[in-house]
């Protein structure tokens, strides 16, 4: 045991000696080295994964990473400073380890309000406040104007007729240039002013062929305008156009026209990247140039290439002599290879990076619209090329997530009966509800049967009326009489509008499990937006309700009721709980809201069931109430959260919430509020 014993302080002893040394010390800096380098990569190409992921250990591993890159590259670079040994090669980490770190992008709002360490970002920032505050103003302005002068009836938005929406172009003038017969500081007849319907008219092949490329070319433009649009609502601009009979036909007979129901969230996808672009990562806007990003990128790429190619570092060798106690260089045999890797990678990364700004869309949209303008490119069969082959090279494939969050009420109840774990006496209720999160809501794929739901009532009159929370839904299948008490007059408000229908719609999903016998996807569009809804209320409710804390307790209280229901009545099972819940009844006079909730729900599922006897009829029933509630609940002034959850993977509630604002829907309406700016919506 002592031989042992001593053994292990000896190499204990021998280790600190080692690690002392100058080729210890050097072998530390070539391990952070390599860690840093891979900090960087990592955050570099996960980075622009955050847009559409909503995975929780994802957006762990991305923000470790943020908050470790940074440390890791200026420990690792004073470390060098303060070693005593000679190896020239540090240099070479030091500088390219530097400009690598340059990659780092930003994780939410306010890191990106950070940025302003840096002098450059504090220019970027500035520049951006500037933006929400005079373009907004000029936009706003020129809607007004553009109002004011248009023709009532001189619009088709099919083809974009009348829809002078700006793309690009708003900046060229000053007030120093405005006309001083109108008084306008920006007009849509400026040639260097682009337009959508300029788009939609440009006669260049690049636009006006009937392949899909150019219809999706188009509507990148329209999807940068849109964004514009919508970019006011981030500091409460006005929004003239709400009054305009071509915003109340715009969503219905033009991006929601025909039968592509892709095109229709493919649209307010892109517009909302330009959104998620502008708060979150640092491309230029269309009216900045490329050209110093592209000398300094052709800088940098000479510089690296010819010190990676350099006669030192091709012909590098050590006469390290560990064993000797002179000054020559230090050396592992291992520094060659990692100043190499540096170089390598700083290489790649800047490639990335200026790939990421040439290709992007707002770079696209630039191209696109410099080929509106310039006449002499039509034709060109050189350029139309390359800007055919620039447009179509993408490195993002999707801008979100995809995916909707899955919560049914119910079914959570049981499963918190059902797990010790959840039935625990637990001292803090934040640990409770997260572990009632991992074990209730899911995520699941954005079925198709949904994006076809939503687009066809979008097509249908649904906008023209007043009729909401389901009102609408109910007058289209003659069912007023029986249910007019579950929606908009129903007694506990909109929220409770959600909640029984919720309740209702899992009480038949289970008795119907795997209907949808006409097989046309309403049992999967019905329960997949009843749980998005549940979802919403229980993880979201800054989304769908102005009173959040209002919402929860609700929520928490119906989730006691139902909870102390399924105990009294030792529920154990699926079955046995709606067994059970078919029999509950309030008791007493003085009834709770949730006990009306979860009464009202019940005596809802047993009515579909007996008013709509055909299981085909009834799900298309309950498909068109649930597009029609989730789309009532849409319009919010809370843009903050909007924006805010473009970080974490996007929600579908957010397309919806941009689609209607562009349908001059903005606020949600109240069981007492009537919304219908135009009667009128031509075929």
């Amino acid at each position: 045991m002592e031989v042992q014993h001593l053994s292990a302080r000896n190499a204990t002893v021998t280790s600190r000696e080692w690690s002392a040394s100058q080729v210890g010390f050097l072998v530390r800096v070539e391990v952070l080295v390599t860690l840093s380098c891979a900090l960087l990569t990592a955050l570099v190409f996960l980075g622009s994964s955050r847009r559409n992921s909503h995975s929780a250990a994802f957006r762990l591993v991305v923000w470790l990473v943020l908050m470790l890159s940074y440390p890791a590259v200026f420990y690792t670079i004073g470390l060098m400073q303060s070693g005593s040994f000679d190896n020239s090669l540090v240099v070479v980490w030091a500088c390219f380890l530097f400009g690598c770190s340059d990659g780092i992008a930003t994780c939410s709002v306010d890191g990106n309000d950070k940025q302003a360490r840096i002098m450059l970002n504090q220019a970027t920032q500035v520049g951006r406040e500037r933006v929400l505050t005079a373009d907004n103003w000029l936009i706003s302005k020129y809607m007004v104007d553009e109002e004011q002068v248009s023709s009532f009836y001189d619009f088709d938005p099919k083809n974009m007729d009348g829809y002078k929406y700006v793309v690009t172009g708003e900046m060229k003038k000053d007030g120093r240039d405005a006309d001083s017969a109108q008084g306008k500081l920006l007009d849509a007849t400026d040639a260097y002013v682009v337009t959508v319907d300029k788009v939609w008219q440009c006669e260049g092949s690049l636009l006006s062929s009937k392949d899909s490329s150019s219809s999706k070319f188009k509507d990148l433009c329209l999807s940068f305008a849109l964004f514009k649009l919508l970019r006011r609502r981030l500091n409460s601009s006005p929004l003239p156009e709400l009054g305009d009979i071509r915003t109340a036909v715009f969503v219905r007979r033009g991006i929601a026209g025909g039968g592509d129901h892709e095109r229709l969230f493919r649209v307010v996808e892109v517009e909302l990247s330009f959104l998620y672009d502008f708060h979150y990562a640092r491309y230029p806007s269309p009216k900045q140039t490329l050209i110093p990003e592209t000398a300094m990128f052709v800088a940098q790429m000479a510089l690296s290439l010819c010190t990676l190619f350099s006669s030192p570092l091709l012909h590098y060798s050590s006469n390290n002599n560990p064993a000797a106690g002179d000054n020559k260089t230090i050396s592992t045999g291992l520094d060659i290879w990692l100043a190499r890797l540096v170089i390598a990678l700083f290489v790649i990364l800047e490639l990335f990076q200026y790939l990421s700004l040439v290709l992007s869309d707002w770079h696209k949209v630039k191209l696109l619209c410099r080929y509106v303008r310039r006449r002499s490119w039509h034709g060109h069969r050189a350029m139309e090329m390359l800007l055919w082959l620039v447009c179509r090279a993408t490195l993002t494939t999707r801008y979100w997530s995809n995916t909707v969050g899955q919560y049914s009420l119910l079914h959570a109840c049981l499963e918190n009966e059902r797990s010790w774990i959840l039935r625990m006496p637990l001292r803090h209720e934040w640990v409770k509800r997260r572990l009632t999160e991992a074990r209730t809501v899911t995520r699941r794929n954005l079925p198709t049967s949904v994006k076809q739901a939503i687009h066809q009532h979008l097509q249908s009159d649904w906008l023209c009326y007043s009729a909401m929370y389901g009102d609408r839904t109910l007058q289209r299948n003659i069912l007023e009489y029986d249910f007019e008490w579950s929606t908009s007059s129903y007694r506990h408000g909109g929220m409770g509008n959600l909640l029984i229908w919720h309740i209702a719609t899992a009480i038949r999903g289970a008795a119907d499990a795997g209907g949808d016998a006409g097989g046309e996807g309403s049992y999967e569009a019905a329960t997949t937006l009843s749980n998005y809804c549940g979802y919403l209320l229980f993880q979201a409710p800054e989304l769908v309700t102005d009173a959040i804390y209002d919402e929860r307790l609700l929520m928490e209280a119906l989730h006691r009721r139902i909870q102390k229901h399924l105990r009294s009545n030792q529920c154990h099972s699926e079955r046995d709980m709606f067994v059970k819940l078919s029999a509950f009844r309030p008791s007493g006079t003085n009834t709770s809201e949730e006990d009306d909730i979860l009464a009202d729900g019940v005596r809802l599922g047993s009515l579909i069931e007996a008013k709509l006897p055909d299981e085909k009829q009834r799900w298309k029933v309950l498909a068109e109430m649930w597009v029609e509630l989730l789309l009532t609940v849409t319009p919010s002034h809370n843009v903050s959260a909007h924006v805010n959850r473009l970080a974490t993977g996007g929600e579908l509630i957010t397309h919806l919430w941009a689609l209607l604002t562009h349908a001059g829907m903005i606020e949600r309406p109240t069981p007492c509020t009537l919304w219908a700016p135009y009667v009128y919506v031509g075929e």
